[in-house]
């Protein structure tokens, strides 16, 4: 178990309303074990000369801060909903338009993107509002929990932790009506189906670094715990396999061309079968 000490010149601490100078924050496996400020109010400071070993936080140190409420999917709507005399239902109509157009790899792509921006903001974990399930015709993906899936690595590749609060949605209004058009997506069709979708979701394995399932086709695939958070997945290893209403988007001989997602790798996973030529999206991902 790794253990670090960070000195941190100014913390803000809770039994204090004003920051504390020199305060010592131990950490071991990712998790802080001790929070002691070296000095009382008023009194020489410690310093560094006495905790060499200690990193340095320049500056206000605050503690990580939590996003309760996220639809990762939603920040692909920023800047573009307020022209004209929007309102809710204006808004609603592009967000399903943006739901309609997402599959697993562009929705990886997505949430990566938007995690990054939280942990670069200083949230450090996110309950992720999650139901954006199936296809766009309403039918699962080989995995049925595909998406779900792409969300838990694109938080392991941004460096947040993450709750996935899987959505029960049946209606598609509090009229109770069925769910109709870019909606069919987000439903199992009754509780009871999402509840057993839901629960073979809590079962998956979801340690970094560890075998995640393939978002194509379910099998267990080897994945980089080293990658850098915030760069680009090419030491993501992606799966060669393929299915009717899965084009083929990687290839063993070389990088794909296309503009997103990012260019692949020999695939390990998945193997067996003589991959086909890579290919483009054939919808873009949204910006």
């Amino acid at each position: 178990m790794t253990t670090t000490r960070w000195l941190a010149e100014y913390a803000w601490l809770p039994e204090h309303a004003e920051p504390t100078p020199d305060v010592l924050i131990e950490t071991a496996g990712g998790r802080i074990t001790g929070v002691t400020a070296l000095a009382a109010q008023g009194r020489p400071s410690a310093g560094v000369d006495v905790y060499a070993d200690a990193l340095a936080l320049p500056g206000l140190t605050l503690p990580g801060l939590a996003n309760v409420h996220s639809h990762a999917f939603h920040r692909a709507l920023r800047g573009r909903t307020h022209g004209g005399r929007g309102d809710f239902w204006s808004w609603r109509d592009q967000m399903y338009a943006i739901a309609d157009r997402l599959d697993p790899d562009t929705y990886l792509a997505l949430a990566r993107a938007v995690y990054a921006e939280m942990a670069l903001a200083g949230i450090t974990c996110v309950g992720e509002f999650h139901y954006l399930h199936h296809r766009p015709d309403g039918g699962p993906y080989d995995d049925p929990n595909a998406m779900g899936a792409a969300l838990v690595e694109a938080a392991a590749h941004a460096g947040i932790r993450l709750t996935v609060l899987d959505v029960c949605y049946l209606t598609s209004g509090v009229d109770g009506g069925a769910l109709a058009g870019p909606q069919r997506r987000f439903g199992d069709g009754d509780a009871a189906r999402w509840a057993e979708r839901a629960t073979a979701s809590r079962r998956r394995t979801r340690t970094p670094g560890s075998a995640r399932p393939c978002t194509r086709c379910g099998r267990s695939r080897p994945t980089n715990s080293a990658r850098s958070p915030t760069g680009p997945a090419s030491g993501r290893r992606r799966c060669t396999c393929t299915s009717p209403n899965n084009p083929p988007r990687t290839t063993s001989a070389g990088p794909c061309t296309a503009a997103r997602p990012p260019p692949c790798s020999p695939s390990t996973a998945c193997s067996g079968r003589t991959p086909p030529p890579c290919t483009p999206p054939t919808r873009p991902a949204p910006t």
